[in-house]
C-alpha cells in the first residue's frame, strides 16, 4: 500500500509540473503573437469599379460598377504612407472601413510596343494628361464615399459611393432594400417593415446585396487550454483516488 500512495503522489506531482510548464508555454506563446503584425488584410467579397475621366488635375466620375471579386484590403494606410496614392472607404457614419491602395497614382499611362526595321522588339510608355481612368475599391453595404489622398496625406479626391450602398445606418430597418443580412446595423431579426420613401437607398439587384464584410470572428477553445483543462481533471482525480484509499485504508 505504501507503493502505491508513492506511486499516486509521483503521478501527482507530475501532473503539477506537467500544468505549470503548459501554462507557462501558453503565455509565453501569447506574449510572443501579442507583437502587432506589421501589414494585416482584410477580404471584401465585391470591389467597386470606379470609372472615371480625367483631365489635368480634375476628374468626373462617369460610373460606378459593383463586381463580384475578392477584394484585399487594409485597417491602417501604413503600407501606402509616403509612398504611393491610397484611398479609405467611410460609412454613413463617417467610420472609417478599409484602406486600399490606388496603383499608377492616378495616372493615365499609354503605352506602344512595335518591331523596329531590324526585327527588334521595343516599346515605350507616356503619361497623359487626359484620359479615362478606373479606381477599384472593396465594396462595404455601409459604404457612403471614398476619399483618395496623395502619397504625402493631402486628399485630391471623394467619390461618392451612396448609390451603391445597401445600409444608410438611419438606426431603421429601410426593407425590403435593408435586411439582418446586408445591414446588420439597422435590422434585426423579425423587424418591422419601415416606408423607403424618404430614404436615400436605391434597390441593387439581388447579386449586389452582399453581407457586411467584416470578418468573421468564431469563438473556440486552443488546444493548450483543452490539454491543461485534462490536467487538472486528471491531478484532481490522482489525488482524490489517493485520499480515498488512504482513509480507506486507515479504518
Amino acid at each position: 500500500m505504501i507503493i502505491k500512495e508513492n506511486y499516486l503522489y509521483n503521478i501527482s506531482l507530475v501532473l503539477i509540473f506537467a500544468l505549470f510548464f503548459v501554462s507557462g508555454l501558453y503565455f509565453s506563446k501569447a506574449d510572443t503573437f501579442s507583437v502587432p503584425e506589421e501589414q494585416h488584410y482584410e477580404n471584401a467579397s465585391k470591389q467597386i469599379n470606379v470609372n472615371m475621366y480625367k483631365k489635368a488635375d480634375s476628374f468626373r466620375i462617369d460610373n460606378l460598377e459593383v463586381v463580384v471579386v475578392d477584394f484585399h484590403y487594409s485597417q491602417n494606410y501604413n503600407e501606402w504612407k509616403d509612398k504611393s496614392f491610397n484611398g479609405c472607404v467611410l460609412s454613413f457614419k463617417n467610420k472609417p472601413l478599409g484602406y486600399f491602395g490606388a496603383p499608377g497614382n492616378l495616372s493615365i499611362t499609354n503605352c506602344e510596343d512595335y518591331i523596329d526595321d531590324n526585327g527588334n522588339p521595343i516599346g515605350d510608355c507616356t503619361e497623359q494628361t487626359e484620359g479615362e481612368l478606373t479606381v477599384q475599391l472593396p465594396y462595404f453595404p455601409n459604404g457612403k464615399y471614398a476619399d483618395i489622398y496623395d502619397p504625402a496625406g493631402k486628399k485630391v479626391l471623394t467619390i461618392d459611393l451612396s448609390s451603391k450602398a445597401t445600409c444608410n445606418e438611419n438606426d431603421k430597418c429601410d426593407q425590403p432594400i435593408e435586411d439582418s443580412e446586408n445591414c446588420p446595423q439597422d435590422c434585426k431579426k423579425n423587424e418591422p417593415v419601415i416606408n423607403i420613401q424618404s430614404t436615400n437607398l436605391t434597390p441593387v439587384s439581388a447579386d449586389q446585396s452582399v453581407a457586411d464584410g467584416s470578418t468573421e470572428k468564431k469563438i473556440g477553445f486552443s488546444p493548450i487550454i483543452i490539454i491543461a483543462i485534462i490536467l487538472v481533471l486528471g491531478l484532481s482525480g490522482g489525488i482524490g483516488y489517493y485520499v480515498y484509499r488512504r482513509n480507506k485504508d486507515g479504518k
